[in-house]
């Protein structure tokens, strides 16, 4: 009785690294992108901490270095929607499955809210008051 062998097809090695997903590529590419919007966007402000000399092969003369910004700073962006756009995916189904309230219902849940965070704001005033007043008694002075 013979077995049959399957036939193994040659997978192109290239194709094989392009669809292997590395564990950290992701945090990686994002945290390049927000590197390089942060040095694109100090370039385009103008600020004075970043500036490129004019001195500078081809990006020193006239315009070529904001034209360099602004496209960093597009393939930045892009690097960024590509890295936050598969967290997302997932969520625009559930997000479909929401039962929003009704206007009544979303008007007394945010009078609860709003009152919550003013009794909270006053706990908070009222204990950094009182902590104020004993380091001020302690310490002899005005704080």
């Amino acid at each position: 009785m013979a077995i049959k062998q399957k036939q193994e097809e040659q997978k192109s090695k290239l194709l094989e690294v392009i669809n292997t997903e590395y564990r950290w590529e992701n945090l990686l590419l994002g945290i390049l992108a927000i590197i390089a919007i942060g040095i694109s966007s100090m370039i385009i402000s103008g600020n004075t901490l970043l500036e490129i000399n004019p001195d500078f092969p081809i990006l020193g003369e006239g315009n070529n270095g904001i034209i360099f910004a602004w496209v960093l700073f597009g393939i930045a962006a892009f690097g960024l929607i590509l890295v936050l756009y598969p967290f997302f995916l997932p969520a625009i189904p559930e997000i479909k499955k929401i039962a929003w309230p009704n206007w009544p219902k979303f008007l007394d849940n945010s009078v609860r809210v709003l009152v919550f965070l003013v009794i909270i704001t006053g706990f908070l005033l009222l204990y950094n008051f009182i902590i104020l007043k004993l380091l001020s008694n302690i310490l002899g002075g005005t704080l």
